[in-house]
């Protein structure tokens, strides 16, 4: 069997947002795959400060973290691209005059500016997350891997005409992810296929969201989880379960690799 490397997301796709767990026959899937020769890759939008040992119960020993811009493998650094600073002031001083909260992550940090309404409150328990540390400047001080706009009527195309620096990607319901542009998770994929000499035809992914499109088209395989968003599902190879109903091992078995 051809050895294969399949790149997944972590929210909804290897963590089950109903049960905020990794479901047994995910474990078990992944596991599989490793015996068989296959590498498994974490593809994800959290930064590795909030992956709480995942990829450590998995075994998983290279990941894509804060949209493919901070990519590590067996503990070395391979890509690690913070935003502007100077385009995160620009961003930070219009949307606190519009009365904006703002997320700020680094490897090794989640905080907020502030908490003037609900948003942050319902960001957090949509992804489980406890509720972040306010700092009001911490930008001024850190290199900013990537930021959260708290919003709920997502501004996209006014976002995206003031401020072309940056990607904007719907993350939830109750904010935006904000990332350096010139591509996402699949940025973290090419990093990776290189190091770990892949080439493009052995490469898959699958996941569940807006940020996956991207990878999704990119690697030669995409597969969208049962939950995903339509959008995700129209550039989709294929469609599997959804993460409640075992869409992992599912897909995996139909596709022969398990």
């Amino acid at each position: 069997m051809q050895k294969k490397i399949i790149f997944m997301d972590l929210d909804g796709t290897i963590i089950d947002h109903v049960t905020n767990t990794v479901p047994k026959s995910t474990k078990k899937t992944i596991k599989q795959l490793q015996d068989n020769g296959h590498i498994v890759v974490i593809a994800t939008g959290r930064p590795p400060c909030l992956f709480y040992n995942v990829d450590k119960t998995l075994n998983v020993e290279t990941y894509i973290a804060a949209n493919g811009r901070y990519v590590v493998h067996r503990g070395e650094t391979l890509l690690n691209e913070y935003l502007n600073p100077k385009m995160v002031e620009k961003f930070v001083s219009e949307m606190r005059v519009q009365g904006y909260d703002i997320g700020f992550e680094t490897k090794d940090q989640y905080v907020v500016t502030s908490i003037s309404n609900h948003l942050v409150e319902k960001f957090s328990e949509y992804f489980h997350l406890p509720l972040p540390k306010i700092v009001e400047d911490f930008h001024k001080d850190n290199d900013i891997l990537q930021m959260i706009l708290f919003s709920e009527k997502h501004p996209l195309d006014y976002l995206k005409s003031q401020f072309p620096n940056f990607d904007f990607n719907t993350a939830s319901p109750y904010g935006v992810d904000i990332n350096k542009t010139g591509g996402m998770k699949e940025v973290g994929v090419d990093v990776v296929l290189k190091a770990l000499g892949f080439n493009i035809e052995d490469s898959m992914s699958i996941g569940d969201g807006f940020n996956d499109i991207g990878m999704l088209k990119h690697t030669n395989i995409g597969i969208a989880m049962g939950n995903a968003n339509e959008a995700l599902k129209e550039v989709a190879d294929y469609i599997t379960k959804s993460s409640h109903e075992d869409g992992i091992e599912y897909i995996m078995k139909k596709l022969g690799l398990i």
